[in-house]
Formats: C-alpha cells, structure tokens, sequence
C-alpha cells in the first residue's frame, strides 16, 4: 500500500484550523475527550491537499500531516495518545501486528498530565506583578516597548532565546529578565496561574515553572495569549494577540503547511480619563497591512474619536505603517 518504507509506529497530529472546522464541525480536542489512551482506532483517508489529509476517525474528521506514500482511500490504524496538547495519534506502519502497545516517554507523560489540569483549554494569560512602566506617558516608542518587554521576556519563548544567545542573537541580560533565571521563592511570590483556574488549583502549583511551561504548551497548541496588568500604576489594560484565521476555507491550512506567518489580531481594552472604556482591534496581514477599528463603549465618545481620525492616520502613515481601513464604530460593553 505505501511505496515507502515506514517505522513500525509513525505520530501524527491533528491540524485543527479553519480547513478542519468548516469541514468537520466540533474541534477535534473536544470530540476524542472520550477516549482512552491506547485505544485503538480506525481512520479513513477521504481526501489530500497541499500537504494535508482530511482522516475520518471515531466519527469526526480532522487534518493531518501524513508520511508519504499515504494516499487518498487508506485505511489507517491508529491509537490514540492522548491530549499533547492537541489528540495525538500514533499510525502503526503496514504489517505491524500491534502486539506491543506504543509507549510514551516520560516526558511525554509529564507534558500530557500537565495540559489536563488546565480547565477547558483556557487562554494562557500573563498577569505580571508590578506596572510596566512607573510613570504615565503619551509617547508611543515607550508604550511600544513597554509592552514588547513584558511578551518578549515573558518567559513563553524562553528556549528560542536561549538558542538566539548561543548564535550570539540575544544577550545574556536579557536572558536574566526571564522567569526560568529567577529564583523559585522570588516567582512563587509573583507567579499568577492560568486565566480560569480555581484559588484552590492555583494553590496546589507547586512549582510556579510549571504555570509558565503550560503557557507554553498552550501557545504552540494555538498560537494566542492573554496580557493583563497594569500598564502604570492605576491604568489597566488588558491585551489579546493571537494567530488571525484567514476568512477563506483552506488558505489557513496552506499557510500553516508553507510555514507563512499569516495575519495576526490584536485587542488591546484600556480606559481612559475622557474617553472612558473601548478596545482598539487591530489587525496585521500576511503583506504588512494594518486593519484597525477603535470600538468605544460609550457612543459620545465616537465623534471625538472620529473628528481625530485624520490625524492618527498620518501619524501612522508617518511611522511607515500602511493602513488597509480604519473605523470607528461605537461597541456597547457586552452584559
């Protein structure tokens, strides 16, 4: 069946994007809770695409990155690994006889045993202790990296920094910023758990690492995270970037298996003195262009908004920012 010679067991993941869901239905995550790790299972091949094969298997689809030599027809035999964090399957090669049940590493274990404590696939949230800068400031550079410092050495993309240092990419000061070089007792007094979590959950961590290696995992799973905090002492904000979906069915999935950085949102929700809550989505595309709506919770707000607009845009035109739209549309706080 398979012209290529394949390792008796081989893993693979589901992809769960736009192409799963609009074909699919339920994510997949959700859909195999039911299942047990080693069970075994059947899965169909029903079509391949751009490096991606949609697999019938336990009575939903879901995508998947297939060795060669698998084609469109297969009949798969799979067993089920458990939630890594994504379900993770193990496809046995042909003529396996499946005697001796795949074995994970400990590793794999710990990772897996990890991710089930996390309460339905809550959004990793950063919650840091202090406010990121100890003055008020309308100067863009600072704000910009004020909230470039608090993502970039937050901690979840600790082990990329520490290859860029070896390359002599980053530094070792900015390494020492990061939780994993802190010690245990300074993080347990400043660590927030994960967005959702119970006190009692929170309570029971103990090591705070494990809160941030989580977050980690949550983020490669979905590419998305939640920054709340203080942006100086008594200015809230609250910010959310993740992985834009792209609005037609299969373009996801194609940039995904090309290795495209894609489009990506950000929802920044802050209040201010006059113009009270509203929350800025913005949206940068696969070609660099910004899409930007400002939504104020309160409707008077929106004229002093819109009467500024022609400004802002050749502020950002100034910066070398090219904007696709921009609007302002008052936005009534959810009940």
């Amino acid at each position: 069946m398979y012209p290529q010679p394949l390792p008796r067991v081989f893993a693979v993941q589901p992809v769960l994007d736009v192409l799963q869901r609009d074909q699919a239905g339920p994510r997949a995550s959700f859909a195999f809770q039911h299942l047990a790790q080693g069970q075994k299972l059947a899965g169909q091949v029903l079509s391949q695409d751009k490096g991606l094969s949609l697999v019938a298997v336990a009575g939903q689809t879901v995508a998947m990155r297939l060795p060669p030599g698998v084609v469109t027809g297969d009949t798969l035999k799979l067993s089920f690994a458990g939630h890594m964090p994504q379900p993770v399957f193990l496809l046995e090669a042909p003529g396996a006889d499946g005697a001796d049940a795949p074995q994970l590493s400990q590793t794999a274990r710990m990772l897996s045993e990890i991710m089930q404590r996390v309460p339905e696939r809550t959004l990793p949230t950063l919650s840091p202790p202090a406010p990121l800068l100890d003055r008020p400031t309308v100067l863009p550079p600072e704000l910009a990296l004020a909230l470039r410092t608090a993502l970039v050495r937050s901690g979840l993309f600790y082990e990329s920094h520490l290859a860029n240092w070896v390359a002599g990419q980053d530094t070792l000061e900015g390494l020492l910023q990061e939780p994993q070089n802190r010690s245990p007792a300074h993080e347990a007094g400043h660590t927030k758990a994960y967005a959702g979590a119970p006190e009692s959950a929170a309570a029971k961590t103990a090591n705070p690492l494990h809160t941030l290696m989580t977050q980690q995992l949550q983020v490669l799973e979905s590419p998305q995270f939640v920054w709340k905090g203080e942006l100086w002492p008594g200015q809230p904000l609250q910010w959310t970037l993740s992985r834009a979906e792209d609005e037609t069915p299969g373009n996801a999935a194609e940039a995904s298996a090309s290795g495209e950085d894609g489009s990506w949102e950000s929802s920044i929700r802050i209040t201010l003195p006059q113009l009270g809550a509203l929350i800025l989505h913005i949206r940068l595309d696969a070609q660099q262009n910004f899409s930007i709506r400002v939504a104020p919770e309160t409707a008077g707000s929106a004229p002093l908004l819109q009467a500024q607009q022609a400004h802002v845009l050749q502020r950002l035109a100034d910066a070398g920012c090219t904007v696709h739209s921009f609007q302002v549309a008052h936005e009534p706080a959810a009940a």
